[in-house]
C-alpha cells in the first residue's frame, strides 16, 4: 500500500470538507486557533497530527470515521493490508 497516497486520502477529504462548509482556509484557522499556512500544509498533505485533525473535523461539523473510512477502502478488499497515514 503507498502509505502517501492514504494520506492524501485524506488530506484531500478535509479540503473538500472545508469547501463544502463554506470557509475558506484563512476561516477555517481562525476557528481552531492557527496560521492560515497549518491549514494549507494539511490540505497539501504536509503534516496531519491526529488531534489537530479531530479539531479540524469538529470544526467542519464532519464526521472523524467518514475520513478514516476514506484511509481504510483497501482493507476491505485485501485484508491482510495495513494503512499507515504518518509520511
Amino acid at each position: 500500500m503507498n502509505n502517501i497516497n492514504e494520506y492524501q486520502k485524506i488530506a484531500k477529504w478535509l479540503k473538500e470538507k472545508r469547501v463544502q462548509a463554506g470557509l475558506t482556509q484563512v476561516q477555517l484557522a481562525k476557528m481552531i486557533g492557527r496560521h492560515p499556512s497549518f491549514v494549507g500544509h494539511y490540505e497539501s498533505g504536509k503534516r496531519l497530527e491526529i488531534v489537530k485533525f479531530f479539531e479540524i473535523v469538529a470544526a467542519l461539523n464532519a464526521k472523524p470515521d467518514d475520513a478514516i473510512s476514506t484511509c481504510l477502502e483497501k482493507i476491505k478488499d485485501d485484508p491482510s493490508a495495513t494503512v499507515t497515514i504518518v509520511p
